[in-house]
């Protein structure tokens, strides 16, 4: 790894976008196939062989800690570094160099971001180019929602434009939210205010011309809103496991119809005549009665699912009661341990806040329900 001892996973957000799933849990702890994001992101720096381990937390912290709390048995140092007020997300740098030391190459890593990133190869190009800072950069239909680079034929940066309009965007390469960083970056971070690494940082670096652009095709998620949330799952469901995947312990009818590809979670049960699929995640704990049909969902740990159910396109929160012949159109999204009575119909693109016991059906489509 070329002299890198730490990355950094920047997770102490509050998601607003991703509401109502992070009014209970932290963005990074939302699982894809069954397990929290952050699983994925420590296990990708540790086949890169990184041992050491900043968790940058604030929002719901606790949640995170103790998740995270034994993960030394598993040869990786995990260091908790709590804000204690925002910091933008470039802030967080210096609070770190100064807690546990910046003092070699680190990576620095979204803890919304969900992706097949070979982390050791994005390290061994940024010694190669020998700057200071390297951007992973992936190409984008919409430049306008990210920071957009321009590379020059050395893929060093020589433009950087966050967020512009779609029809004057530079180019169709965005910020990936991935970066490798030598220590000296950490001076160009503003000492008396929150900062922003797009808008403080790497505008600095380009004009310094000491950044370059690591182009990755390949799996890609950025977190920021239920629909990306929900295209996350069913683009990993499409790489890991096209032919799906049911956990030795679920217990599926045989008379069930699966449409590939679906993830089925441990102790889930499925009842007799239910069609389940395509791209559908079952949560562990997971019951689906009889007769129900589920596809392009995600319906989180420990819900249940009367008979007859209805369910395309939504995201189902943890814990959830969902009664007898219930429908939930496309779009919709339900917080935790809400609960729906027998023959309630939610229309598109309702969103249920937590904690919520609905009687009667929701016609209105994009109602919030409070």
């Amino acid at each position: 790894m070329g002299g890198t001892v730490k990355a950094i996973i920047l997770a102490g957000g509050y998601a607003t976008r991703l509401r109502p799933l992070t009014l209970t849990k932290p963005k990074a702890m939302l699982p894809i196939l069954g397990k929290p994001l952050l699983d994925w992101i420590i296990e990708s720096l540790a086949r890169a062989g990184i041992r050491q381990i900043v968790l940058s937390v604030r929002y719901l912290s606790d949640v995170i800690k103790y998740r995270y709390r034994n993960l030394e048995n598993n040869n990786i140092e995990l260091v908790f570094v709590e804000e204690t007020k925002p910091l933008g997300d470039a802030g967080p740098l210096r609070l770190i160099h100064e807690r546990v030391g910046l003092d070699e190459t680190f990576v620095v890593i979204y803890g919304d971001v969900f992706s097949d990133v070979d982390i050791a190869k994005l390290v061994e190009f940024h010694h190669r180019k020998n700057g200071i800072a390297t951007l992973t950069l992936v190409e984008v239909d919409d430049p306008s929602r990210y920071g957009v680079a321009v590379l020059d034929s050395e893929g060093r940066i020589v433009d950087f434009v966050e967020k512009p309009q779609r029809s004057e965007a530079p180019s169709n390469l965005a910020n990936a939210g991935i970066y490798v960083f030598e220590p000296d970056v950490i001076k160009y971070v503003p000492t008396d205010r929150a900062s922003k690494l797009a808008k403080d940082v790497i505008p600095k670096l380009v004009r310094n011309r000491v950044a370059y652009g690591y182009v990755h095709r390949g799996l890609w998620n950025d977190i920021g809103v239920p629909s990306d949330y929900l295209k996350a799952n069913m683009e990993a469901l499409a790489k890991f496991y096209p032919r799906s995947y049911i956990d030795p312990t679920a217990s599926i009818d045989s008379s069930v119809e699966i449409i590939h590809p679906i993830y089925v979670g441990r102790n889930a049960r499925i009842g007799e005549g239910c069609r389940i699929g395509p791209f559908t995640v079952v949560g562990h704990d997971v019951v689906i009665e009889r007769g129900s049909w589920i596809s392009r969902s995600i319906v989180f740990d420990g819900t249940y699912v009367g008979s007859y159910a209805y369910i395309e396109g939504a995201i189902i929160g943890e814990r959830s009661y969902l009664g007898r012949w219930v429908r939930i159109e496309q779009g919709c999204v339900l917080g935790d341990q809400v609960a729906l009575s027998d023959g309630v119909l939610l229309a598109r693109n309702i969103v249920v806040l937590p904690f919520k016991e609905l009687e009667h059906s929701i016609h209105e489509e994009g109602k919030v329900v409070l």
